[in-house]
């Protein structure tokens, strides 16, 4: 656990910068940003921090660092499903390319169950959503992920629970299929 941060007695900006630029920006890229807006995304947490920064308490600047990027990236996520819904007419999904495999059929493979797994936590509130990828995919412990969210353990375990048990239901549920029904006359 960090000490607390005493503002003012003159704690540089800069300093901050290095030591928590690191856990940014793994937050940002776990909270879901695209791996070509990533570093435009940690900047902005930052650019909030600094511009905030004589609101900060000096208590906790995990949890204080960590709602900011949650909530640039919440609102890229928004951005970019909205531009992609006004270019091209359908809501997009993220894509994440994924590591370099022996064949096409690896690829495709992999790819759909990428597509698979971020269609369903998409289906999750955001809450759970963090929470299970920073615990299952980040490796962050609860304590952490406690601290960094600024709420009580057991609620990291609640949510844990219910995204875990909200994703096997849906990983249990066949996937929805269009029909030609809906363009039936009758």
């Amino acid at each position: 656990m960090n000490p607390p941060i005493d503002i003012g007695l003159g704690v540089a900006f800069a300093r901050i910068y290095q030591e928590w630029f690191p856990h940014v920006s793994r937050w940002v890229r776990t909270l879901g940003a695209r791996p070509s807006d990533h570093e435009d995304l940690v900047q902005d947490v930052f650019t909030v921090a600094y511009r905030r920064l004589d609101d900060f308490d000096g208590g906790n600047i995990a949890g204080w660092l960590y709602q900011i990027a949650r909530r640039k990236v919440r609102d890229y996520r928004r951005l970019f499903w909205v531009q992609h819904v006004q270019a091209y007419g359908t809501p997009a999904l993220f894509e994440y390319p994924g590591e370099a495999r022996p064949g096409p059929l690896d690829d495709l493979e992999t790819k759909q169950r990428s597509e698979a797994l971020g269609r369903r936590l998409a289906r999750l509130p955001s809450e759970q959503r963090d929470v299970f990828t920073l615990f299952e995919l980040e490796g962050f412990t609860g304590h952490e992920i406690a601290q960094q969210q600024d709420v009580s353990l057991n609620t990291v375990w609640m949510r844990l629970y219910n995204a875990r048990r909200k994703l096997k239901t849906h990983a249990a549920s066949p996937p929805r299929k269009r029909t030609a029904a809906r363009n039936k006359v009758a």
